[in-house]
């Protein structure tokens, strides 16, 4: 018997919590299934929202792999308008195929309508307002700017349509006092708006796939997740990973994450000296919250209650002789989505069914003799904030 999938208003009712999967650059064929086997497996107890960032492929595209994924509830194509302040924040230059697929870019002044048809053309059934970037410098004025730029959003919806107020700020937004508290009062002003799609830049110095540990960035997220309770909002958190997911357990209703890094943290651009690298051969150990090097894997099994993974990519990759990055990614991001459903996995209410994760994890980490950037380092910063 299968279960009906819910509706864009049933996903947004915020009953239940959801998993934003980004279109990943390459095997973007392989989220359909992937996304289905999460619901599956989730057995109605999850939200799913499928997204693309408007500028990276052509409109056809995009508009193929929204429809493919059609266990998705959410579709959802970032105009990704923080492209056009890359004097606020560290992001790449917008490329030559702008004038093709985000025409808006380029515009002297943003065109509110051509951003919202842009979304409306490729199947996006969330729209987001530009979502440009918020300048520390100047808050007051800038928050104006984009709070107008989403009430001119909001005045052209047809009937039916849904808009998220969509902001793109600074890590400095979440870690300083003074701007954090500025923001999460002018966000409360915004009570047109029940949707929030917030993304906080990362510095580049963190590692592929790890957690940011700075405390002050993680107790402005508790305070914005739980300001979006409070207030009775939806918080959604792209490009967030596992530290979108502690949220889940403060008030936040999703997070996103996707194959590559970049899915899972919106780092600061930087430029990378040298020539080709090797590729890290890593895995997502559920039991840690944490993706370790192939090596420390056989360390981790050695744990008291490990249980082999017996997820849809697992038993291929470890009979595999050599190593399958791809079947690793859809591993981890299938994870991503079971740990969404953290409810249903533990039988908890959402904060105690995180903390538990947590903690459980914590415990497992101690028992472990890892080593360098095996070690989740996350867990008892984690530990202390819950």
């Amino acid at each position: 018997m299968t279960t009906a999938l819910p509706s864009r208003d049933e996903a947004l009712s915020g009953k239940s919590p959801m998993i934003i999967v980004h279109c990943p650059h390459s095997n973007r064929g392989s989220i359909p299934r992937l996304l289905a086997s999460v619901a599956s497996a989730s057995q109605s107890t999850l939200g799913l929202a499928a997204a693309v960032l408007l500028p990276s492929a052509a409109p056809l595209a995009h508009t193929q792999w929204l429809s493919s994924c059609q266990a998705a509830s959410l579709r959802i194509a970032d105009p990704a308008c923080y492209l056009r302040d890359g004097d606020l924040l560290k992001v790449k230059k917008i490329n030559s195929y702008a004038p093709k697929r985000a025409p808006y870019l380029l515009r002297a002044e943003l065109d509110i309508a051509e951003v919202l048809d842009a979304q409306r053309l490729v199947g996006a059934n969330l729209l987001l307002s530009p979502g440009s970037v918020v300048d520390p410098a100047d808050a007051e004025n800038s928050l104006d700017t984009v709070f107008e730029q989403a009430d001119d959003a909001l005045a052209a919806l047809d009937d039916f349509e849904r808009l998220a107020l969509n902001l793109t700020v600074s890590q400095q937004w979440l870690t300083n006092p003074v701007l954090r508290d500025t923001l999460l009062a002018r966000l409360i002003d915004q009570e047109q708006f029940d949707v929030w799609y917030i993304r906080v830049q990362w510095p580049s110095s963190l590692p592929t796939f790890h957690q940011p540990t700075d405390r002050k960035l993680l107790d402005g997220y508790k305070r914005l997740a739980q300001l979006a309770t409070d207030e009775d909002r939806l918080l959604l958190l792209p490009q967030t990973g596992l530290t979108g997911w502690l949220q889940l357990g403060f008030g936040a209703t999703a997070f996103g994450a996707s194959l590559a890094g970049a899915g899972h943290a919106f780092r600061e651009e930087s430029q990378r000296g040298g020539g080709p690298t090797e590729r890290v051969q890593r895995y997502f150990e559920p039991s840690l919250l944490h993706t370790v090097e192939r090596s420390a894997h056989a360390v981790v099994a050695t744990a008291a209650e490990y249980s082999q993974c017996q997820c849809p990519y697992c038993p291929l990759l470890w009979k595999k002789p050599d190593w399958d990055h791809q079947l690793a990614e859809l591993h981890h991001l299938y994870w991503m989505g079971r740990l969404a459903a953290v409810e249903s996995m533990t039988g908890r209410p959402r904060p105690a069914a995180v903390r538990r994760t947590v903690r459980t994890a914590l415990k497992t980490a101690a028992t472990l003799p890892l080593t360098g950037p095996n070690v989740p380092q996350h867990l008892p910063v984690w530990d202390q904030i819950l």
